[in-house]
């Protein structure tokens, strides 16, 4: 019996010494896991509105410019929607009502949304100067262009026709109310024939002899003018467009309020080719984008293939493009009432 409480005093002893001495020595830490790596971030689907149909013009830059904004902006997976009517009124209101969470985005003509806007046509439920300005991709002048085979020569010619000019238009874009106040200013007589889906539409019509002219970014033309099917009889640009030195500009054949009108067109041209979000986009989600869009238009590659597609690209940050929206949106205030007329004398 004594032996056996000798036994078992004597392995209460080695235990509590054996805690103690654990008890004395630094706790070391358990060894550190493996790194789980999370999974990779899910692309963003973002989808491009171009407000204008495919093919031509507008729907050109964005699709060569979007793979550029994915490549600069991690994650993005943008797609590109042509939303088209009411000359880019339609494609241009899904715009407005898109959340303002980074993922809805659109590029188009800047002077058709601010003159869409300014003039109250019918149908626009934006106010230009709300959107969100991200940045512009280009800007170059317009041309006002006749058929090849068209009786017409120069601007002052349309005034001795003794009919109405035919003039195939989009809808309430910049070039229809271009056109009307020009007509207003030359005297002669103007048939807007609007219902048209885009530019390619209209300027088959003014080759195939349907319309008498149409007004479209000089670069869209230029082709159809070198193949002999085109015209150019006037430009919209603060001057005279070197590789065209006879045809004169709109600000030089008006005067009074129709020139003030013109003036101010070819300022909103400064800012033409341009991204926009939604109003109200978060400032941080803003500055990601234009970031993106501005390390996109000034790619080594995105430059050449745009050279090679005689697509210039003339890139304006998007925080100075908001400013200069602001500036031409105030000096557009006196041309309201030109517009409201050229809109009046289609009705």
């Amino acid at each position: 019996m004594l032996k056996r409480k000798s036994l078992v005093l004597i392995l209460v002893v080695l235990l509590t010494i054996s805690l103690i001495t654990a008890c004395g020595q630094k706790t070391e830490a358990p060894a550190p896991k493996e790194e789980v790596k999370s999974e990779p971030v899910k692309a963003k689907d973002i989808t491009l509105i171009v407000p204008n149909s495919p093919g031509k013009g507008m729907d050109t830059y964005a699709r060569m410019i979007a793979p550029y904004i994915e490549k600069h902006y991690p994650g993005a997976k943008i797609i590109v929607k042509n939303i088209v009517g009411a000359g880019g009124v339609v494609g241009t209101n899904q715009l407005w009502h898109s959340k303002p969470d980074g993922l809805t985005f659109a590029f188009t003509s800047f002077p058709s949304v601010l003159l869409a806007d300014l003039s109250e046509a019918e149908g626009v439920q934006f106010k230009a100067t709300e959107f969100t300005y991200l940045g512009r991709a280009a800007t170059e002048p317009r041309v006002f262009a006749v058929g090849g085979k068209s009786e017409f020569n120069t601007i002052e010619d349309l005034a001795k026709a003794g009919r109405p000019i035919k003039f195939p238009s989009q809808g309430m874009d910049e070039d229809f109310f271009a056109a009307a106040v020009m007509a207003k200013a030359l005297g002669f007589q103007l048939n807007q024939i609007t219902g048209y889906e885009g530019n390619a539409d209209t300027a088959l019509a003014v080759i195939k002899g349907e319309g008498d002219g149409h007004i479209t970014a000089l670069s869209d033309a230029l082709p159809m003018i070198k193949a002999g099917d085109k015209k150019p009889i006037l430009m919209f640009s603060p001057e005279r467009v070197k590789d065209f030195p006879d045809v004169p500009t709109a600000l030089e054949i008006t005067s009074g309020e129709a020139q003030d009108f013109m003036k101010v067109l070819t300022n909103m041209i400064v800012a033409h080719r341009c991204f926009f979000g939604p109003p109200g986009m978060d400032p941080e989600v803003t500055t990601e984008f234009r970031a993106a869009i501005t390390k996109a238009l000034a790619d080594p590659e995105l430059l050449e293939k745009a050279a090679k597609a005689n697509s210039e690209i003339v890139p304006m940050d998007g925080d100075k493009l908001q400013a200069t929206v602001d500036e031409i949106a105030a000096s557009a205030q006196k041309i309201i009432g030109p517009m409201k007329q050229a809109l009046a004398d289609i009705k």
